[in-house]
């Protein structure tokens, strides 16, 4: 909105010193020697008188000096106005994020295959995803959340909400850091045989239901045991302190320091994406049109 050579050299005129202007503005005074050069060419008169104290105003610099901050501070205002206005047009996305299912999967995305970023803003709405609350949080979908990205197969939760799919999750075992597989870098069948697996409760997702039926019907050495209804971060705390093993997913490797993440010698993947209200409104609606296009590229 103005000229950044006035910014400069009001920091100057501020300073009294183009070494000290140079300090503030992260430049070499050689810089700002010839920024004011240009803008004492460029208005045809002489705004500076160079001293060996530093710089002093000419009269034509102190009222261009005074001049130059009005124009700035209402330039600011003008900006500080417009985006004010370009905000209330933008369409709010509210994207929810937790310990175990972070937003960063979706706003990574986003900002990949994003057409237009004035158009749509997206806000991080936090959330606790422990077992006594998500069915909550899910049920507030469309009111205080548009979308929930994790891995949310759970036939309970899709029968409250629908789901779009953006990719895979490979099935993990995590074992706490002073077990005896701790130190593998890839896990076997065999490994397994005699340790207790901690898996999400039988009869509500179908995937890992398909998964325990075959793993008892081929490995029946691996001894099967019921979490919570849902992972929370009490599930990993509790694997960690009886030693058991957790079957989780590479994407929660991070979750819990005491434990280690391992892949497995199979080939056992969990689907992940958005999980959204069916009521959902027209914003969100047409944000996840661009989101299915996208990825249908992809």
């Amino acid at each position: 909105m103005y000229d950044r050579k006035l910014k400069t050299f009001i920091c100057v005129a501020d300073r009294g010193s183009l070494s000290k202007a140079a300090e503030d503005l992260y430049v070499t005074p050689a810089s700002i020697m010839k920024q004011m050069n240009s803008l004492e060419y460029q208005l045809g008169m002489k705004l500076l008188i160079r001293t060996n104290q530093g710089v002093e105003l000419t009269e034509a610099g102190k009222y261009i000096y005074h001049a130059a901050k009005k124009i700035m501070a209402e330039s600011e205002d003008i900006i500080f106005k417009a985006k004010a206005i370009a905000q209330q047009n933008m369409k709010t996305i509210r994207v929810g994020s937790s310990f175990l299912n972070p937003s960063k999967v979706l706003t990574d995305l986003w900002d990949r295959i994003s057409p237009d970023s004035m158009e749509y803003r997206i806000k991080i709405v936090p959330y606790q995803d422990n077992h006594e609350q998500i069915m909550a949080v899910i049920a507030s979908l469309g009111t205080s959340i548009d979308f929930l990205v994790g891995s949310f197969n759970s036939e309970q939760m899709l029968r409250a909400a629908d789901y779009y799919i953006l990719g895979y999750y490979h099935l993990c075992v995590a074992v706490p850091r002073n077990h005896r597989l701790a130190t593998k870098k890839k896990l076997t069948y065999g490994d397994l045989y005699g340790e207790h697996l901690i898996m999400v409760k039988k009869g509500d997702t179908m995937q890992l239901d398909d998964f325990r039926d075959k793993l008892k019907m081929t490995h029946p050495q691996i001894i099967q045991e019921d979490a919570h209804y849902f992972y929370d971060l009490e599930t990993f705390n509790s694997c960690e302190a009886t030693g058991s093993l957790l079957l989780t997913l590479d994407a929660w490797v991070d979750i819990h320091p005491s434990l280690i993440t391992l892949p497995v010698d199979w080939d056992f993947k969990i689907s992940y994406g958005l999980l959204f209200s069916r009521s959902i409104s027209k914003n969100a609606a047409d944000f996840l049109e661009i989101i299915r296009e996208s990825v249908n590229m992809i």
